[in-house]
């Protein structure tokens, strides 16, 4: 049962991830600009300069790289920066928002918790 809920959040994570990055690209999910003057500000500064690229990469990547076995903790090493800025942006400016924030950082804690093991063995020992 734990392989079968890992699996599922993985899938699900990596295609979000691909499917957001994916989107900085190409734009086929239209993005509507949060409430708060400070937040669309940031969002400006991000559209505008080299960051918003870095991000797509890196969830492009994340995603990629979760899917496989053997690459699945540098996946999960590039996601940890991504899904941490996206919740404390939101938690920050725009909490309410659109909530599909919500769904990644889930997805997210939930395949941390199922592969703490993993996790705390890389971190001790180096990588897997």
């Amino acid at each position: 049962m734990k392989n079968t809920i890992q699996n599922i959040a993985i899938w699900l994570l990596a295609i979000l991830m691909l499917i957001f990055g994916l989107n900085k690209f190409f734009g086929f999910i239209p993005v509507e600009p949060p409430a708060d003057a400070t937040a669309q500000g940031f969002m400006g500064a991000m559209f505008t300069s080299y960051l918003y690229i870095i991000v797509a990469i890196a969830e492009i990547t994340g995603g990629i790289l979760l899917l496989i076995p053997k690459t699945r903790f540098m996946g999960w090493l590039i996601l940890l920066p991504v899904i941490f800025n996206i919740v404390a942006f939101h938690i920050a400016h725009d909490f309410i928002g659109n909530g599909i924030w919500l769904l990644p950082t889930i997805l997210f804690v939930i395949i941390s918790y199922l592969q703490f093991n993993n996790i705390k063995k890389a971190m001790t020992y180096g990588f897997i």
